[in-house]
């Protein structure tokens, strides 16, 4: 609750903070333009105080928008009483200046950007289409009949002179307010280097010094130069340059044209005519400034934001676990960052400028595939695995992507990632999918894979051999499942050791276990007959309480072309049978 009304009491302090702003700068503005370029009863040369109010109404929300006007109006009002001869119909002019500024602040902030009225282009142009045309040409329409009315003054004249001065008014000074209202310049300032701090000065320096001597002579009439360091100011200093560089020339040619000097008062057809004249060259000069101020402003704005991006991308990259490679379309790396020289043996900084070939020795298979991808349309990025070649402990996870430009391909970008881990991982849990818990074999799932492979080698003869403990039950039954168990894992593991490297031993459940045995039908009896010798020679368990003798049969039957996988089944199954039924312990072969 007591942060509740701080806030209403920040409100209402800020609302009172821009209304006597509003009052105090705008009966200075008013009271000032009507003195030194009004006659008393026709409209001012140029009116810079409803600016004032446009700044307040663009850099304020909308609820303090009324206090800004009434206060406004009211200034309005003091400064015509205290500058003209008193009339009711006074009351009229502060009720058109409003109601044009108001109309103004409504259409910029609906259309288009109200914090900077010369971000770019286009904001420009929304500014002065609305403060510059449409705002002040309603204005002048009800100014103009409210002068003929109390004054009795033309109606064209006056119409010109309102709708010019009020423009012009718009147009010069709001910008210069709203940057001054923002701290836009003292942060500028502050944020540049000492040297172009003096190259600031110095330029405006240089463009206020021309611009008065062209205005303190009225024999060579050289309005061009002070629009030339008006450009001058615009590329080296973009918008706000312009914005104050418009201001001097506009204060510095009034003040001289109103005391008849400067080229402007070389035009003939007397004061009236000059002022006119003095306007249309304000006109062109913002005309000339403001597009180019615009355009600096947002390509600065642009190089900003794209350093600023850079930099980010930098700072992610350095804290990245992914490495980038850039090359275009001649094969040259461009651009390189992350953590290379760990990936593949060098530093990204080294990989620029270098061709395809300097890639080519430590990654091979990458680089042939960015060949490959180089000239590629498709938006889907090619993603393949690789080992480089002077960190062959490692994968790596490859992405392939080729930019487009007018619909061709302009290069690759390849993306780096470590992917080791993740790949132990999966062979880890295909291990663990394929294996058997209990004697670390393979099981059933796993061999019948390996089996299904290894009779697609016609090659190599292929043998496959079934075994069985003879009388597990009773193991179980006289010592229980735990001895059952370690007498499993016991006889597994000298299966292993009686087989050769490249033979597959496999767990196909409870007591039964399965051989691939890459050799010929006598080779693989004599293998089998190793095996049963090696389970029955000595206790597979005799922990001291408990010895336990076991033996083992087998059934063995040899690949043949025209066999499918269950048919060698089937054989090897039956021979086992046989030599169960044979008195167990021993191996016979199918028929």
């Amino acid at each position: 609750m007591v942060a509740k009304f701080a806030g209403i009491g920040e409100t209402l302090e800020k609302r009172s903070d821009n209304a006597i702003t509003a009052v105090t700068g705008y009966f200075l503005l008013a009271s000032g333009t009507i003195l030194l370029t009004s006659n008393g009863t026709n409209h001012a040369t140029m009116w810079p105080a409803d600016a004032l109010i446009l700044a307040l109404l663009l850099k304020n929300d909308r609820a303090s928008w009324p206090a800004v006007l009434m206060a406004g109006w009211m200034a309005n009002l003091l400064a015509n009483a205290v500058t003209r001869d008193w009339a009711p119909g006074l009351i009229v002019y502060g009720g058109i200046n409003m109601g044009q500024t108001l109309l103004a602040a409504m259409l910029i902030c609906r259309t288009g950007r109200c914090d900077n009225l010369l971000a770019d282009i286009g904001t420009v142009l929304r500014f002065v289409l609305y403060a510059g045309v449409i705002a002040p040409l309603l204005g002048a329409l009800t100014g103009t009949l409210a002068t003929a009315l109390i004054f009795g003054e033309p109606v064209l004249s006056s119409f010109v002179r309102w709708y010019i001065s009020n423009a012009l008014g718009f147009l010069i000074l709001t910008p210069f307010l709203m940057a001054l209202f923002d701290g836009s310049y003292v942060r500028c300032f502050k944020e540049r280097t000492p040297a172009s701090r003096l190259e600031v000065i110095g330029l405006h320096a240089l463009h206020i010094a021309l611009t008065g001597t062209v205005f303190a002579q009225n024999v060579v009439p050289m309005l061009f130069l002070p629009v030339s360091t008006a450009l001058i100011l615009a590329f080296r200093l973009g918008r706000l340059g312009v914005i104050v560089g418009t201001l001097a020339i506009a204060i510095i040619g009034a003040a001289a044209t109103y005391m008849g000097h400067g080229p402007v008062s070389l035009v003939r057809g007397g004061v009236e005519v000059q002022e006119f004249v003095f306007q249309f060259y304000i006109a062109v000069v913002l005309a000339t400034t403001l597009p180019v101020a615009a355009t600096v402003s947002s390509r600065a704005e642009a190089l900003k934001n794209l350093a600023e991006r850079e930099e980010a991308l930098r700072l992610m990259m350095a804290h990245s676990p992914d490495g980038i490679l850039s090359f275009d379309a001649t094969g040259v790396c461009r651009w390189a960052d992350g953590p290379l020289a760990a990936y593949l043996g060098v530093d990204a900084g080294a990989m620029i400028g270098k061709p395809l070939d300097a890639l080519a020795l430590r990654a091979p298979g990458l680089a042939s595939r960015i060949i490959e991808r180089k000239d590629a349309l498709s938006d889907t990025p090619t993603i393949f695995e690789f080992s480089p070649v002077l960190r062959p402990h490692l994968t790596l996870e490859a992405s392939l992507a080729a930019p487009q430009q007018n619909g061709s391909a302009v290069g690759t970008v390849v993306t780096l990632r470590d992917v080791t881990k993740r790949k132990a991982k999966e062979v880890a849990m295909r291990s663990k999918v394929h294996g058997d818990d209990l004697t670390g074999l393979l099981n059933r799932a796993g061999f019948r894979k390996k089996l299904r492979t290894a009779l697609l080698d016609e090659g190599r003869p292929a043998t496959l051999a079934l075994v069985d403990v003879d009388c597990f039950r009773s193991i179980n039954e006289t010592y229980g499942h735990g001895v059952g168990d370690t007498v499993l894992a016991e006889i597994a593991k000298r299966l292993q050791a009686a087989t050769r490297a490249d033979d597959i031993v496999a767990r196909m459940g409870g007591d039964e276990f399965a051989i691939l045995l890459r050799c010929d039908l006598e080779t693989a009896m004599r293998v089998c007959q190793r095996m049963v010798e090696a389970v029955r020679e000595t206790s597979v368990v005799n922990d001291g309480v408990v010895s336990v003798l076991a033996s083992i049969s087998c059934g063995i039957a040899a690949y043949g072309g025209n066999m499918d996988r269950d048919d060698v089944f089937d054989a090897a199954d039956a021979a086992l049978q046989e030599a169960k039924r044979r008195g167990r312990g021993g191996v016979r072969v199918a028929a």
